[in-house]
């Protein structure tokens, strides 16, 4: 079974959301530096995932996980990023609210090179709009006629009236990662409306994306869409 701590408990005004990143500071052995990128967070449900493309390495960074508050002190408990399944990492957040969203601080954070960095995040508030799509899910079935990629993986996280998303699978011999976020509209009839703001996927950003999205029950989902013409559809389990 997995955790289900509350978010709610002791949570000192943040609430369950979508936002984007305003301004990072990264600290590498006492040596800062200010970053500008596109990065959206979203809190649902006692989850949280972030996703961005790092310009500095060249590479995805995306994490998903259990997001707990203590006394005041949120830990965020990772159990999955870009590369697949993480175990036994937890991060206590400094986290206050402002008057348009959240400050954050992180420490200790491990960097590819086996040393570690700290991050102070100014974030916005993008909406704090529920639907009864919000929460994490985990991919596990996909058919489409595109049969030449393999070992599709992906995880959503859906909350705040936006969605994250982060997969992986192999084509032709090569590994391959992609991550994306928006926002999302649901019509009267159930049809969802996500509109691309960033991810590595080309003409992702911009770009409506009618899907018809349906919860099977509680803790499944399935969801379909067209994508260059081809028919999708995908079943999600909740996490």
């Amino acid at each position: 079974m997995k955790p289900e701590p509350s978010f709610l408990d002791a949570k000192p005004g943040i609430d369950d959301g979508a936002y984007i990143l305003d301004g990072v500071i990264k600290t590498v052995e006492g040596e800062s530096s200010k970053l500008l990128r596109d990065q959206m967070k979203i809190y649902a449900n006692n989850r949280f995932m972030f996703a961005f493309f790092d310009d500095q390495t060249g590479k995805i960074d995306a994490a998903t996980g259990y997001a707990v508050w203590v006394d005041g002190i949120l830990t965020e408990t990772p159990i999955a990023n870009q590369d697949g399944s993480v175990e036994g990492l937890n991060f206590e957040i400094a986290l206050h609210p402002t008057a348009i969203g959240f400050t954050q601080s992180v420490r200790g954070m491990p960097a590819d090179d086996g040393g570690t960095y700290d991050l102070d995040e100014v974030w916005k508030t993008l909406s704090t709009d529920e639907s009864a799509f919000d929460g994490l899910w985990r991919l596990e079935v996909r058919d489409a006629a595109d049969s030449a990629s393999t070992n599709f993986t992906e995880i959503k996280l859906i909350g705040g009236g936006h969605f994250i998303f982060f997969q992986g699978f192999d084509h032709k011999g090569e590994s391959i990662q992609h991550f994306g976020f928006g926002s999302m509209e649901i019509d009267e009839s159930g049809m969802v409306t996500e509109t691309g703001m960033a991810s590595t996927l080309e003409e992702f950003s911009g770009k409506d994306c009618l899907v018809n999205m349906s919860l099977i029950d509680a803790d499944h989902m399935t969801q379909t869409f067209i994508m260059n013409g081809v028919g999708v559809v995908q079943s999600y389990v909740r996490i």
